[in-house]
């Protein structure tokens, strides 16, 4: 019966979208133009390199490397293999949605089993650095500290519910078992094995990773021009602004430009942020954007899906790891929002910490990409010369 309902509300909702879109073409036109200008100015620079560098690397075993490395820390911690850290790495580096898109190829490519791959999505697919700090931290809010805190409130969150997600399926934990190898050695024999297997020649990798990337990142700015255009339809006819009213009654809500903020940004985080924003440094208008930002609003959500739709990671699961996570992030906002004194620092001047041009992005996006690389071999090593000792003084 359920499947039957939505095989009819669906055509019927799709079909009156397109109806709405004819009578209302002017407002359609102006969200279409803005979301695209937001996808081209800032998605575009941010994400490409990312992209098309993760591919690359994955093509040339890089995540096998990285899997052997990481597995003293991932397995225990997170109940995932070591290449589970590489999406890590570059989900909260890189931000939304290529957490989803790096688990989905890790999939694809047996990497990780259903279960862990499910872990895996729990945790890995978050907003980036670039947007926290820069976009609404020094952009939105006018402060770098209000960057920051969510920033921190967001990365506790992510991490704690990956430990929670560990016990998807009946987790059991196994005992780290030391190679018998180097483990660097037994790292870079895993690449070697792993980039025999795709014996691509390097420049063949290079042309698929660009023509992968761009299709990739298409496809995100379809979703942006979509949403963008759902939620100034649901303007233009004012059932926004019946919902608001409609919660504004029940008594619950101390404040309407919280609901508001709250509902823009469950749908399209960035929109949500911006309403947050012009609220000012209030302690509910800060927890609520760092859990609007941890769940991702449905926009990244249907992002995420359209990665995931070519796997078996089920998509509900997701979902509702999501809803845990903006939960976390609110709660670890509520505790840690008085150690930054916020509502006691004036708001500075809004202005981007990041270059405004595409170029500059590109090249900051580039930064943060090795940056992380480089962070995740260096804690990778260090984790693992700590094992040997151990190891060592046992023996």
């Amino acid at each position: 019966m359920r499947k039957k309902l939505v095989s009819i509300i669906i055509p019927i909702a799709v079909a009156l979208f397109n109806v709405l879109i004819i009578f209302f073409p002017k407002e359609v036109m102006t969200a279409a133009k803005s979301g695209s200008i937001l996808w081209f100015d800032n998605v575009l620079p941010a994400l490409l390199p990312f992209f098309i560098g993760t591919n690359i690397l994955m093509a040339l075993g890089a995540v096998d490397f990285l899997g052997v490395l990481l597995e003293p820390v991932m397995q225990p911690v997170f109940g995932v293999p070591g290449c589970g850290g590489f999406a890590l790495a570059m989900g909260m580096t890189s931000g939304y949605p290529m957490g989803a898109k790096v688990s989905a190829d890790l999939r694809e490519g047996e990497k990780v089993t259903a279960i862990q791959a499910q872990r895996l999505m729990s945790f890995v697919n978050n907003s980036g650095p670039l947007f926290m700090l820069g976009a609404v931290g020094a952009g939105m809010f006018g402060s770098e500290r209000a960057g920051f805190f969510i920033l921190i409130t967001n990365f506790i969150s992510v991490i704690l519910t990956g430990m929670i997600f560990k016990f998807y399926k009946g987790y059991k934990e196994s005992p780290f078992i030391p190679r018998k190898k180097a483990i660097i050695k037994s790292a870079f024999i895993a690449m070697e094995k792993a980039r025999k297997k795709d014996n691509r020649k390097f420049g063949k990798i290079l042309a698929d990773s660009v023509f992968k990337s761009l299709e990739s990142v298409l496809q995100i700015c379809g979703f942006i021009m979509l949403f963008s255009v759902l939620l100034e339809i649901l303007d233009s006819i004012g059932l926004m602004a019946m919902v608001i009213n409609a919660l504004w009654k029940t008594g619950f809500f101390a404040n309407k430009d919280l609901i508001e903020a709250f509902l823009y940004g469950f749908a399209e985080v960035t929109n949500g942020a911006g309403k947050l924003a012009a609220i000012g440094l209030k302690r509910e208008a800060l927890i609520l954007c760092s859990g609007l930002i941890s769940f991702g609003g449905l926009s990244i959500f249907a992002q995420s899906v359209a990665f995931l739709s070519k796997t078996d990671i089920k998509a509900h699961i997701y979902f509702f790891s999501k809803i845990i996570n903006a939960a976390l992030a609110v709660a670890i906002g509520i505790m840690m929002y008085p150690l930054f004194g916020l509502e006691m620092q004036p708001a500075l001047e809004a202005a981007p910490v990041f270059a405004p041009d595409p170029v500059g992005q590109i090249i900051a996006s580039i930064s943060i990409y090795i940056i992380a690389l480089i962070s995740v071999f260096i804690t990778a090593l260090a984790v693992n010369i700590a094992c040997y000792l151990k190891e060592r003084r046992r023996l």
